[in-house]
């Protein structure tokens, strides 16, 4: 549950100054002040299910209740393409309305009306391409997807390389970014497949959105990117005083700019349920949805390691050894 915990705490960090106000009237009893227990709820959105939890946020933070729903995940043939890892946006939706109505259905004293807002922790670097109307495209690829190998080659493995990337666009990157898009399972090369196999649906893109991305549009009707979802497109400028969705690297492997949302903080308000979602969801009109992050970004907050010098390991869909530093050396 590590990964729940850590989007608790991007959520505490964002009522912490209203509940320290809240605590110091319940202390002195100022006018007679009732303190009024908060209420969120959290979604960790993994490759082969969802878990939402009812979060209680006093003093302590408590899991009241929680629930679990799966959804497929189309390989191979499946998906009419070798290589290929598609999963079905309209299950995740499902699997989040009907996993917030249990965690009612399980706390029934707590309204929906008393939920402060709503958050997400979720798997990173998949591929959603939406329309005006905010419409799936196409199935969205998971990261998981490796079909692009020919992109990928035409864009960046080729020439004399380093590391496989290309020797000139592997230092121009390492310049804007600190990183490199040398790996088939990266997004951009997903988005350049559809560009060359799928002409039509990359005519019909507004947004290229993530995972967690799509359900805040789902949810809010907004279209955004938090910082470590941008981040994990490798389009992100890591500049100090230039952050954002870098140009010069969107030139350099084909990404139109106009494709790439709004960037938003992981703390940050992004909207509010709407009414159509709010029917689906089981949750009230109006409720608060934040930004959230993606699960690289906040497993190791989960798993404690929040230090310089701290180390945590992960194993799930993916795995990795992280280890919190100063300043990264590239």
């Amino acid at each position: 549950m590590n990964k729940v915990y850590c989007i608790i705490l991007v959520l505490h960090s964002i009522f912490s100054l209203k509940s320290l106000l809240y605590n110091l009237l319940r202390i002195f009893n100022y006018g007679g002040y009732k303190y009024e227990k908060k209420y969120v709820i959290t979604y960790d959105i993994g490759t082969t299910g969802i878990k939402t939890c009812l979060i209680e946020i006093e003093d302590t933070m408590r899991i009241l209740a929680s629930a679990t729903a799966g959804y497929n995940l189309y390989v191979d043939d499946e998906t009419g393409v070798k290589g290929g890892a598609e999963q079905d946006a309209d299950e995740w939706w499902a699997a989040m309305c009907s996993t917030t109505r249990t965690v009612f259905d399980k706390m029934p004293a707590i309204k929906k009306e008393q939920v402060e807002g709503i958050s997400f922790c979720s798997a990173m670097q998949g591929l959603v391409l939406v329309d005006k109307e905010g419409n799936c495209i196409r199935r969205p690829m998971t990261y998981m997807d490796q079909r692009a190998r020919e992109e990928l080659k035409k864009g960046m493995a080729h020439g004399v390389q380093i590391a496989g990337a290309e020797v000139t666009k592997l230092l121009k990157y390492l310049k804007y970014t600190g990183a490199v898009s040398s790996s088939v399972k990266d997004p951009i090369w997903k988005y350049r497949w559809v560009e060359a196999h799928e002409p039509e649906n990359f005519k019909k893109i507004y947004k290229w959105l993530d995972i967690k991305e799509y359900l805040i549009l789902r949810a809010s009707g907004e279209f955004v990117m938090t910082q470590d979802s941008a981040f994990g497109t490798l389009l992100y400028d890591t500049r100090k005083g230039h952050e954002g969705w870098c140009k010069p690297v969107c030139d350099m492997v084909g990404v139109k700019m106009e494709h790439l949302a709004p960037i938003k903080k992981s703390t940050e308000k992004v909207g509010e349920v709407t009414e159509s979602a709010a029917k689906e969801l089981g949750l009230a009109p109006g409720t608060a949805v934040y930004g959230g992050g993606g699960d690289a970004s906040l497993i190791g907050v989960g798993a404690g390691a929040t230090e310089v010098g701290d180390t945590h390991i992960y194993s799930g869909t993916s795995g990795w050894v992280g280890t919190v530093v100063v300043k990264a050396n590239c």
